[in-house]
């Protein structure tokens, strides 16, 4: 029995139960109703069993359907891998007969070349081309004895060179050798004229040492009188640097002490610069909105003079649009490069905390405004920001676009009712919006918590300086806040919705809009559900970090002095230094003075002493040279004489050697010529012999035209043969392929065929399952509605003496509360609710669960076929109930 027949019967019974209570609808006690006949009971009995057999059947059809199913995809896979291996296997074979039709190309190309030789190859030619042959091999026998001739030449003229060669050789020893013999001579000669010269020279060297002699006491003398001047400057220096060395030590003691100070007071600024930088970093994106005194006036002139009401011509609203443009030209998100590395890719990276976050940051940035404005700060709550959240989700569960349909109030009612706030209102009274951001792109988000920031700044900056109306700004500074509780819950979200044809762009966007949520204490109607703890801040406050600011400030000036106190210090140390070390630098310079001086008078003393014995060995010279005058000038003499033949001598020398190179250098340029003329003899006999070459290769091709027209013709028909082979088998490999890939799709076909059949009989499994469910759960119902039945038989039998003339009735029909909630069964006096089937029949639903899971398709699909079947039961049940309670008020 199909799902809608036993849904039929169902409905159709329970139908007729209240048609029967209308029935007794006549009769004064007509609560009782009468027991449903045998053969009634007998039928639904035959249905419960043909129900077991459709679902026994069933199983069998999935078993059947699942073999079937993994048989048929096998065999669909294995087809799949024969045409993938068959159109691999025609496409190796396509390339094959690719390569075969350029081998026959090229085959084609020879046969022309050898048919055009063939046509050429008459008598004529071939006796011509002998002709040209015989010429060439004569013109060839004359090139090689001129290169005969040209070698023999060349050889002769290296002959020459060598011997030229071997006499140039043995005339450079021979000009050598006079060579030496003159610088010999000359030797002797200086050798001789130098004795002579000693002689002549030593009354010269005697005056000239007795001279030395005179200069070098003179020089002793004032070497005494620098050395005495030297001791006393240099005592002089040594009390200037004593002097100096106080005056430094001094001021290295007082940079000492400065030091100390500067850096005292230089970690008192770098502790202040820290503290404040901590209290920077922890602060984030420390940007606020300045409003600036012109738009908090010129917003509450316009709040004071309803300017809501007045044209944009006004002057009272055309003030406040200029001081919206000034506001918006003043204030321009800032980024924070921190904030940018946090990556928020999709709504899992947008957790509570970082929800937190964003809430706080726009709390900053609203309390910041409203301190201008002169009104309370907002109170960030986990209350605020779940109902913000909620709100953003149920945006996103209505796909609703803003500018389409402004704020959505059922949504914004149902997150207020499961927040435990007012949910009646009929126009938004929590949430300020705005569509913070737009993107064409439709995958992961790729933000960061800066662009979320960016969001609620720029979602701010709309609602203030829009320069066409102030209803949000003033919401955002606080005009909904109660005078005498001025706490006021707050909390930020952004939904993410895909929007399509949205605003005039085609196509499908992501737009991020946000929700900012104000929560009065007197819209909360269950406190357990709506958190009001506060949620404290880690970001310092602008009056705190203000007060870093002048801390660090005054630390700045304090390392400022101390530090040029410092400076002074090190100042005057470094001149102190300078003068020590001047002072140094005069004594050392005094020092090294006194000891030149001193070395300047033992050098005068030595050369003194030196001079003395000068003097003594010039004497002795001038007396020996006055002696062997005549003997040196004779030597002179035959030494001149000596050195006059050598230079003859090696003048002639010379000469032969000229010539010699004279000689050589002719033989080297007959050789050069004599190989120029070998290499042009040999450059006309390669010539000769390649052109011979290039005739002999005519005659042959001549001569074998016929042959290689043959053999070309022949390779044709090869090549021929092997394409046409090749192609035949490429086209035959191909119909192979494609046989296998009809094979393989049709396969493909009957496996996807018997899948569906595996997910129909599947599906068909689980609606007579849920069907069984169903109806057991009204089988339970009815069984304990008899059991209380029974009790309450027994209850009227024992108060039977009390109640004379009464009917044996159930007093459910007497309660107002029990006809409003309930239904009639085919029982007399037993009550069947919809709450009691939907109840049995999911306990039943849950016992069988594990085991459907587990042959079932995860489609989705049987939780509605078994929300449809339970709410088809539940409809005919009340439909029951309608009439029962019809006609008890007809009764009544």
């Amino acid at each position: 029995m199909s799902n809608k027949s036993n849904l039929t019967v169902l409905s159709t019974t329970l139908a007729a139960t209240g048609a029967v209570v209308v029935g007794a609808g006549t009769t004064p006690h007509a609560d009782t109703v009468k027991a449903p006949a045998p053969e009634q009971v007998q039928t639904v009995k035959a249905q419960n069993q043909k129900l077991d057999d459709d679902i026994n059947q069933a199983q069998s059809d999935v078993d059947n359907a699942q073999k079937n199913a993994d048989q048929t995809q096998n065999a669909a896979n294995n087809a799949k891998q024969t045409a993938d291996d068959s159109q691999n296997k025609a496409d190796a074979a396509a390339d094959h007969a690719n390569q075969a039709q350029d081998d026959l190309n090229d085959a084609e190309s020879n046969e022309q070349a050898a048919q055009d030789k063939a046509d050429h190859a008459t008598d004529d030619a071939i006796n011509q081309a002998q002709n040209d042959v015989n010429d060439q091999k004569k013109q060839n026998d004359q090139a090689n004895q001129d290169v005969e001739d040209a070698q023999n030449n060349v050889n002769h003229a290296q002959d020459n060179v060598n011997n030229a060669k071997s006499n140039v050789n043995q005339a450079q020893n021979d000009a050598n050798q006079a060579d030496d013999a003159v610088s010999k001579a000359q030797d002797n000669v200086n050798d001789a004229q130098a004795d002579l010269d000693k002689g002549n020279h030593a009354q010269a060297d005697l005056d000239q040492a007795q001279d030395d002699l005179n200069h070098a006491q003179d020089n002793a003398s004032k070497a005494q009188a620098g050395a005495n001047q030297a001791d006393q400057a240099q005592n002089d220096a040594a009390q200037k640097a004593n002097d100096a060395k106080q005056h430094a030590d001094d001021a290295a003691k007082a940079q000492n002490d400065a030091q100390h100070k500067a850096d005292a007071a230089n970690k008192a600024q770098d502790d202040a610069q820290k503290a404040l930088d901590d209290a920077k970093s922890h602060q984030g994106n420390g940007q606020l909105i300045k409003l600036g005194n012109e738009y908090v006036n010129a917003l509450k002139d316009y709040n004071e003079h309803q300017g809501y009401n007045k044209d944009s011509s006004d002057p009272i609203v055309q003030r406040l649009i200029k001081a919206s443009i000034a506001l918006n030209e003043h204030n321009k998100f800032q980024s924070n490069a921190a904030d940018k590395t946090i990556k928020i890719n999709g709504r899992q990276d947008l957790t509570p905390e970082l929800l937190s976050q964003l809430s706080l940051y726009a709390a900053r940035l609203i309390d910041a405004m409203r301190d201008e404005f002169g009104s309370n700060h907002v109170t960030v709550t986990n209350g605020g920001i779940k109902f913000a959240s909620d709100i953003a989700r149920e945006y996103e569960d209505d796909d609703w676009d803003m500018s389409v349909g402004g704020h959505d109030v059922p949504a914004i009612n149902r997150a207020a009712a499961e927040n435990g706030l007012a949910d009646e209102a009929k126009l938004n009274m929590y949430e300020d919006q705005a569509r913070a951001y737009g993107s064409s792109n439709l995958g992961d988000w790729n933000l960061t918590l800066d662009d979320f920031k960016e969001m609620i700044f720029n979602s701010l900056m709309a609602f203030m300086a829009n320069e066409e109306e102030w209803g949000h700004a003033n919401n955002i500074l606080g005009d909904t806040q109660e005078a005498d509780n001025p706490t006021q819950y707050f909390g930020v979200s952004i939904d993410d919705i895909i929007l399509e044809n949205s605003q005039g762009v085609p196509g499908k966007t992501r737009s991020f809009q946000s929700h900012f949520v104000f929560v009065n204490p007197y819209m909360i109607r269950d406190a357990s559900k709506f958190d009001t703890t506060p949620i404290k801040s880690n970001v310092p406050s602008q009056s705190t970090i203000d007060q870093l600011e002048n801390d660090l400030k005054t630390k700045q000036a304090d390392a400022n002095a101390a530090n040029q106190a410092l400076a002074t210090a090190k100042a005057n140390n470094a001149k102190a230094q300078a003068a020590l070390n001047a002072a140094n630098a005069a004594l050392n310079a005094a020092k090294a003075n006194q000891a030149k001086a001193h070395a300047n008078l033992t050098q005068a003393q030595a050369a003194v002493k030196d001079a003395k014995a000068a003097v003594t060995a010039a004497q002795h010279a001038l007396d020996e040279a006055n002696a062997n005058h005549a003997a040196k000038q004779k030597a002179l003499d035959d030494a001149k004489a000596k050195l006059a033949d050598a230079k003859a001598n090696q003048a002639q020398k010379h000469a032969i050697l000229n010539d010699a190179n004279a000689k050589l250098a002719k033989a080297n340029q007959a050789v050069a010529d004599a190989q120029a003329k070998l290499a042009a003899a040999q450059a006309v006999l390669a010539a000769g012999q390649q052109a011979l070459a290039d005739k002999e290769a005519k005659l042959n091709d001549l001569k074998n035209a016929d042959k290689a027209l043959a053999d070309a013709k022949a390779a044709v028909e090869a090549a021929q043969k092997a394409y046409d082979d090749a192609k035949t088998a490429a086209n035959q490999a191909q119909i192979e392929a494609d046989g296998d890939q009809v094979v393989y799709e049709h396969l493909q076909a009957l496996a996807d065929k018997a899948a569906k059949d595996l997910a129909d009989a599947k599906a068909r499994l689980a609606q007579l399952e849920h069907q069984r469910d169903i109806n057991d759960a009204i089988d339970d119902v009815d069984n304990g509605s008899k059991d209380n039945h029974d009790g309450n038989t027994n209850n009227n039998d024992s108060n039977a003496s009390n109640e004379s003339n009464s009917s044996n009735t159930s007093n459910t029909w007497d309660d107002p509360t029990v006809l409003n909630n309930s239904a009639m069964s085919n029982d007399s006096s037993k009550i069947v609710t919809p709450a009691m089937v939907a109840a049995r029949a999911m306990s039943n639903r849950s016992r069988s669960q594990v085991i459907k899971a587990s042959i079932l398709p995860q489609t989705g699909e049987t939780n509605n076929n078994e929300g449809s079947m339970i709410g088809l039961a539940l409809l005919s049940l009340l439909g029951a109930f309608g009439l029962a309670k019809t006609s008890r008020r007809r009764m009544h």
